[in-house]
């Protein structure tokens, strides 16, 4: 199976269809079987034997990681749309890359993804590449797939990727796990500024979008934002405000011209950052997959849970057993060197 994920991540580097179906094939893996993630590090290590004049040390990243997080209804989508015509617009030989996650349901597991209905536009153009992802019951909507899927796009030359997320609110704060700068949408009409607060979103935002400023309410909202963010205790980064309307495309250039500022003020401390988060990233891979293991061993067991509840054992004695037996005598548990 390594040796097919070899040849995929040599594919994904060929330009033309041979390419995009080889990336697509990665991001599906990904997101099928998210633990194999620490393989894509393996996997360019072995490609770039003998061509390290030709390749990076490490799996090429994008100029940019952008976040797109804020309240369902705010506009998201249509933003998002509008910022991935305005990039290709100002760089015609960059690729962009679009991660939209959905919502999924607590009921059946399924999801829409109707997010890339309103990128419908950009299916034609060949440097946009647009994937639809559950978020698969995680409440934070950034499952250990979508990072897998991130740095595909960052293995196939994107210069800019785009991650939306679900807009759930109190849970979108994952998103600083991935993104270098986090843009919160906000629309008016949605609340004062308490509402922000609540919701953790002053603390990630490199930047505020409000959104829909040709409605009623938008200027209040400018200006509640702007005493919420001067009352601030965190004095540590400057917090910049954009009106703009996505629909009508309205301040979307000037949008793009405040991240560009942003990424070339920062982007000295973003690969120590990245380089954290890749960890940080394998160490949940080895946590995944030995949930997954152990929640296997629980379910064969069902009498364990019934001897807690009876009070005959405890959790701790049960976990002993689980981790105990994910690990069949079998199997060597050890770290082969």
């Amino acid at each position: 199976m390594t040796n097919d994920l070899n040849q995929l991540v040599e594919k994904a580097l060929e330009d033309g269809p041979v390419g995009i179906r080889a990336a697509g094939r990665l991001m599906s893996l990904m997101e099928d079987q998210p633990w194999r993630l620490p393989e894509l590090f393996h996997a360019w290590a072995a490609i770039r034997q003998g061509r390290e004049d030709e390749l990076s040390e490490q799996i090429p990243m994008p100029r940019l990681f952008l976040g797109i997080t804020g309240a369902p209804g705010s506009g998201k989508s249509t933003m998002t749309d509008a910022l991935v015509g305005e990039y290709r617009e100002k760089y015609p030989d960059k690729k962009v890359g679009v991660i939209a996650v959905d919502p999924s349901s607590p009921f059946t597991g399924g999801s829409v993804l109707g997010d890339r209905v309103r990128m419908m536009r950009h299916a034609t153009d060949s440097k946009v590449f647009i994937r639809s992802l559950s978020a698969r019951g995680h409440l934070g909507g950034l499952t250990l797939g979508v990072k897998g899927v991130a740095r595909i796009m960052g293995l196939i030359g994107c210069d800019v990727v785009i991650i939306e997320t679900v807009g759930v609110g109190q849970s979108e704060v994952e998103v600083t796990q991935v993104a270098d700068l986090v843009a919160v949408v906000l629309a008016p009409g949605q609340g004062d500024s308490i509402q922000m607060l609540k919701a953790g979103l002053m603390e990630i935002a490199d930047l505020f979008v409000i959104n829909k400023m040709d409605r009623e309410g938008s200027a209040q909202l400018h200006t509640q934002l702007l005493s919420s963010l001067n009352l601030s205790f965190d004095k540590k980064a400057v917090t910049d405000v954009q009106l703009v309307s996505a629909t009508d495309k309205v301040n979307i250039d000037v949008l793009v011209e405040l991240l560009d500022k942003r990424t070339s003020e920062q982007c000295e401390a973003w690969p120590e950052l990245r380089e954290k988060r890749m960890h940080a990233d394998v160490s949940e891979s080895v946590l995944d997959q030995a949930r997954m293991r152990l929640a296997g061993v629980l379910r064969s067991k069902p009498e364990m849970t019934a001897k807690i509840i009876d009070g005959t054992v405890t959790v701790k004695d049960v976990a002993h057993v689980l981790l105990k037996e994910a690990c069949s005598p079998s199997e060597d548990c050890s770290l082969k060197k």
